[in-house]
């Protein structure tokens, strides 16, 4: 029911993320050692209007 309700909300690509696309962001993170105190977003340009 989750994924029938925001996958067609989310702007690109249209569905939820998937554990594998996580997962190869998190690798990244742990491999990359010039990454460091940054921000990530991975949530497909989905956002929320502020409070």
């Amino acid at each position: 029911q989750l994924e029938a309700y925001w996958g067609p909300k989310i702007p690109h690509p249209q569905r939820m993320g998937r554990s594998p696309e996580y997962a190869a962001l998190v690798e990244h993170i742990c491999e990359n050692d010039y990454l460091n105190g940054e921000v990530i977003r991975l949530d497909g340009a989905l956002r929320f209007p502020p409070k």
